[in-house]
């Protein structure tokens, strides 16, 4: 597991731009228009995180399972 982090930048236009990266070390960037906006995008983000990584490795274990699948009936991606 890695750090949780955020930055955040404002372009001229005023817009946000935020970076962040969650307990998994998974990144997202987003853009905002307030500050407000901001923090429901950084609270949404973080507390999503194990939902994320627990669907992350359902489909991890679901292709695996299809890649066994084709060797065993001889079929090679590589």
């Amino acid at each position: 597991m890695t750090k949780e982090s955020v930055k955040i930048s404002q372009y001229d236009s005023g817009i946000y731009k935020v970076e962040m990266t969650d307990k998994y070390g998974e990144w997202t960037s987003v853009g905002a228009e307030t500050m407000e906006e901001v923090n429901k995008h950084i609270e949404y983000y973080m507390s999503s995180a194990d939902k994320r990584y627990k669907s992350r490795e359902s489909w991890g274990k679901c292709v695996q399972k299809l890649i066994e699948e084709d060797r065993k009936h001889g079929r090679s991606w590589e």
